[in-house]
């Protein structure tokens, strides 16, 4: 539960910075050690998330880009019968 509460927590993170027009790029995979020893994590703190927040560089994509961009639904989903 703590993963998925942690999960809302980055996720309301993001929405915030977005509301403040900044970027963030959320990381999921990451040595938990690594991050513990950059900074000085107590041992009975576990980090779960890494959320970058910043300014991108350009301007942001069109949000309509995916309906060029992306595959068409039938070439990336099958519908089998068992």
């Amino acid at each position: 539960m703590s993963d998925i509460d942690a999960s809302i927590v980055t996720d309301h993170m993001m929405l915030a910075a977005a509301s403040l027009n900044l970027d963030t790029l959320w990381i999921c995979m990451f040595k938990p050690e690594a991050v513990r020893e950059e900074f000085a994590l107590p041992a009975n703190v576990e980090p779960v998330n890494i959320l970058l927040i910043g300014y991108g560089d350009g301007p942001a994509a069109d949000p309509n880009r995916h309906d060029t961009l992306r595959k068409p639904l039938s070439a990336t989903v099958f519908h089998e019968r068992f």
